[in-house]
C-alpha cells in the first residue's frame, strides 16, 4: 500500500509540474530592423538595430535582444534613461497615424554599451507590469495581435530625436 501511495505523489506532483512548466507555453517569435529612414520616424539617421523578441502567450511574457549600432547610451533621451518606462518602446501604429504605447523597455542593467551602441538582453518581461508603467490602453491579447498584423513598431528615443531616432516594424519570424 505505500509503494502505491508514493507512485500516487509522485503521479501527481509529476502533472503539476508539467502543467506549470514553460515547455506548455506557446512562444511566438518576432523581429525588427530598426533604421532612420522608414516611417514612422525616418530621421535620416545611420544608426540601425536589430531586434528579436519572443512572447509567452500563455505566461503574458516578453523577451527582447537587441543590438543598436549608431546610438550609444549617453545619447539616449535623458528624460526617459531617467523615467520608469526608458527610452525604447513598442508602439502600435493605428490607421489614423496615431500610435498608443505599448510597452516600455526601461533603462537599467539590461542595457550594456557596446563599440558602437549599445545591447538590450531583456527576458521575461511581464507584459501587464511594463504596460502599466506607460498607462497603456492595450491589452496583451491586443498587443499580440497588433504585432501579428505587423502594427507595432520598436523605437528608441534619443536627445537629438525625442520622437524616436530609429525606429523598424515588428514582424513574425
Amino acid at each position: 500500500m505505500r509503494a502505491s501511495y508514493r507512485f500516487a505523489i509522485a503521479s501527481l506532483a509529476a502533472m503539476m509540474l508539467a502543467a506549470t512548466s514553460p515547455a506548455s507555453a506557446k512562444v511566438l517569435r518576432f523581429q525588427a530592423a530598426l533604421t532612420g529612414k522608414a516611417e514612422p520616424d525616418n530621421t535620416g539617421s545611420d544608426a540601425t538595430a536589430d531586434a528579436r523578441v519572443r512572447v509567452d502567450t500563455v505566461r503574458g511574457l516578453v523577451s527582447v535582444t537587441m543590438v543598436v549600432h549608431g546610438i550609444t547610451t549617453d545619447q539616449l533621451w535623458k528624460k526617459l534613461v531617467a523615467a520608469p518606462i526608458g527610452p525604447v518602446h513598442f508602439h502600435e501604429y493605428q490607421a489614423d497615424g496615431n500610435s498608443i504605447l505599448a510597452l516600455p523597455l526601461p533603462y537599467g542593467s539590461t542595457y550594456t554599451p557596446t563599440r558602437d551602441g549599445f545591447r538590450i538582453v531583456s527576458r521575461n518581461y511581464d507584459y501587464a507590469a511594463g504596460a502599466k508603467l506607460l498607462d497603456s490602453t492595450l491589452s496583451f491579447a491586443d498587443f499580440v495581435a497588433a504585432m501579428q498584423a505587423g502594427k507595432v513598431v520598436l523605437n528608441i528615443h534619443t536627445d537629438t530625436f525625442n520622437p524616436g531616432e530609429i525606429g523598424g516594424k515588428v514582424m513574425p519570424g
